[in-house]
């Protein structure tokens, strides 16, 4: 949304800005991709974005905030330029008063953003950041850019601790709220599954009577989170609830077809994304499309033609014959059960699997670890473990050390099926091209 410069320092109270002329067309708290027209907005993080405040001006910011040292082009003081990000969000929240969808759960928030985008775009205006913004820059970021005529907002809202989500809340005011599935992810930050359920829980807490939660049947965790709530609820699942998956097939590609009900009616959908578990995404979606009015027919087609974001469930065949599931984005140990159970259902005799660290388990790191281990083997999978003792397999420390692991491992390419997974920090799309050459 674009604002005036003389307006934001009217929010903000800064009666020493004067004489500022311009107008915002963009948010960034990035020097290095600031473009014209953008307000600069200096966080301080491991470095001080003041440091950078004339390098953005440069790049053709037309002005900037700050909380110390002086003003340059254009600027504006605040007291914390984090909580000014802040404030601005929810500024424009309020002027534009759209509909927002708020996401959370261990998995399938960016997944889920993907597909209710889709089922809403041909009847609504609609708006969500390509990427993972989900954190307290990047969840007010995607609202400042959404433009003025949006009446829906899809919100992806992470969390590393109990208080979190409630904070985005307060930004956001989401309407709708969607939680996927609750299990052990970041639990170095939170402590335990019980943190870690009252941290999700806060988005169906925030909000209202006329409001609407949409909950993973499928799920007790989530399933439990209705009491917590005086919102509207809506469940689904494959195993229960009002929006239901039924007969599901997968493909040689892992890609669903599965029969859709629902209040609004059935249909046969034929899932443009691999995975069993993609299915739990699709309903959560459809539930919210639906809901919001859009025709049964209109969620069917998008749900035929989402396209996914990068490195998440990636289906392909190497040039020798190897099906190679690159799932490289992230790993918990939620997203590697459902991941190792998709490279059982490729059918393939000969199953791989290359396992990176699942990061940020804390104390439940090595059982976490162990666990995933010991799934991967009772399906006859053999693990290729990279720096990680834990899931047993054969231990390598280098993205070549498993490349040449795997090669030994192949006798009949064509036959074999292969699984990347792993962390963020583990980068093992680097081992994805090597196979792909």
């Amino acid at each position: 949304m674009d604002i005036d410069l003389g307006k934001i320092a009217s929010i903000f109270g800064d009666r020493n800005a004067t004489n500022l002329s311009g107008l915002v067309t963009g948010y960034s708290t990035d020097s290095r991709t600031t473009v014209k027209g953008d307000l600069f907005i200096p966080l301080i993080a491991e470095r001080d974005g003041h440091d950078f405040i004339q390098d953005a001006i440069s790049s053709g910011a037309v002005g900037h905030l700050y909380s110390h040292g002086t003003a340059q082009k254009n600027g504006i003081k605040v007291n914390s330029t984090i909580e000014a990000l802040h404030t601005l969000a929810n500024e424009v929240i309020r002027k534009l008063d759209p509909i927002g969808i708020g996401i959370t759960g261990s998995v399938g928030k960016t997944t889920t953003k993907d597909m209710i985008r889709e089922c809403l775009n041909p009847s609504f205006e609609v708006w969500a950041s390509e990427r993972s913004f989900n954190n307290e820059i990047g969840v007010p970021l995607t609202i400042l850019s959404s433009p003025p005529e949006t009446e829906y907002l899809i919100l992806e809202m992470g969390a590393r601790g109990v208080g979190h989500i409630k904070k985005l809340c307060q930004i956001a005011n989401p309407k709708v709220g969607v939680v996927t599935c609750i299990g052990n992810a970041h639990s170095e930050f939170f402590g335990g599954i019980a943190n870690t359920i009252n941290a999700k829980g806060e988005l169906v807490e925030s909000l209202d009577r006329d409001s609407l939660a949409v909950l993973n049947y499928d799920d007790l965790n989530v399933r439990q989170l209705g009491s917590r709530t005086s919102a509207e609820i809506l469940l689904y699942g494959m195993e229960g609830g009002d929006v239901v998956a039924e007969n599901i097939m997968l493909n040689p590609s892992l890609k669903a077809s599965f029969d859709l009900r629902s209040p609004w009616g059935s249909l046969e959908i034929q899932l443009n994304a691999p995975g069993k578990h993609n299915v739990t995404n699709a309903l959560a979606a459809a539930a919210v499309a639906m809901h919001a009015g859009a025709p049964i027919s209109t969620v069917a087609t998008g749900l035929e033609s989402v396209e996914i974001s990068p490195l998440r469930m990636e289906i392909s065949e190497t040039p020798n014959g190897i099906l190679m599931i690159n799932d490289a984005y992230n790993a918990n140990p939620l997203s590697m059960k459902a991941a190792l159970s998709s490279l059982v259902s490729t059918g393939r005799k000969n199953l791989i699997a290359v396992l990176g660290v699942m990061a940020e388990l804390g104390d439940d790191h090595i059982s976490c670890h162990k666990e995933i281990g010991e799934i991967a083997r009772s399906n006859d999978v053999h693990v290729i473990s990279l720096n990680v003792k834990e899931y047993g397999g054969e231990l390598v420390s280098s993205f070549d050390e498993a490349y040449r692991t795997v090669e030994d491992k192949i006798q009949e390419p064509e036959n074999t099926a292969l699984l990347l997974k792993g962390s963020r920090v583990t980068g093992l799309e680097t081992l994805a091209q090597k196979f792909s050459k």
